[in-house]
């Protein structure tokens, strides 16, 4: 795994709060430390290792051990009947770092859809984009009418299961767009 690829990871669990820059530095090896002391189990050195990654990817597909599950903090909005997303997680907001997260405000619709997958497959729905802005979708090279621009749209893979299993389920919830942007990874709008 990549410096960066364990950058995303450390921040999708909370440990991480710095640019998504690839340099191993401080604020890398300072969040892999307290990643390393919360999962328990592995030394902590602050070297991502493999068994740190293992660790980490365990995190992210199952939850850290002994931790239960967080009662969702109610908002008034569509947000309290969502069962596997929350609006804070990581790549729900644009990863940039300097637009605040929310130039938009990810739609219903995408959401609820989102929702749907992850209770369809009974595994983890993996976000990878969904609200963008402007800058950070010129960096990455989405198309200048992205509807990610508009909170519209996700990029995605599901645990365990290929693009196209996916695809034809996502098709069936009638989206704007779909497509297989991999073998793994799915891109959906509403």
């Amino acid at each position: 795994m990549t410096a960066e690829q364990k950058q995303c990871l450390l921040r999708y669990l909370g440990y991480y709060s710095g640019d998504i820059d690839g340099i191993y530095g401080q604020q890398t090896k300072a969040a892999v430390e307290r990643f390393q002391e919360a999962f328990g189990g592995i030394v902590v050195d602050g070297l991502a290792g493999d068994e740190t990654d293992k660790a980490m990817r365990h995190a992210v597909a199952y939850g850290m051990p002994g931790k239960e599950p967080d009662t969702k903090p109610q908002t008034g909005t569509f947000w309290d009947d969502i069962k596997y997303f929350t609006r804070d997680e990581a790549f729900i907001g644009c990863p940039c770092g300097k637009c605040g997260g929310f130039p938009a405000e990810p739609t219903e619709a995408l959401i609820r859809a989102a929702d749907a997958v992850r209770e369809h497959f009974g595994a983890p729905v993996i976000p990878t984009s969904t609200v963008r802005c402007q800058s950070h979708n010129a960096a990455v090279g989405g198309v200048k009418t992205s509807r990610h621009l508009a909170g519209r749209a996700m990029d995605f893979y599901v645990k365990g299961h290929g693009s196209a299993e996916v695809l034809d389920f996502v098709q069936t919830l009638n989206p704007g767009y779909a497509y297989a942007i991999d073998g793994g990874a799915v891109h959906m709008d509403f």
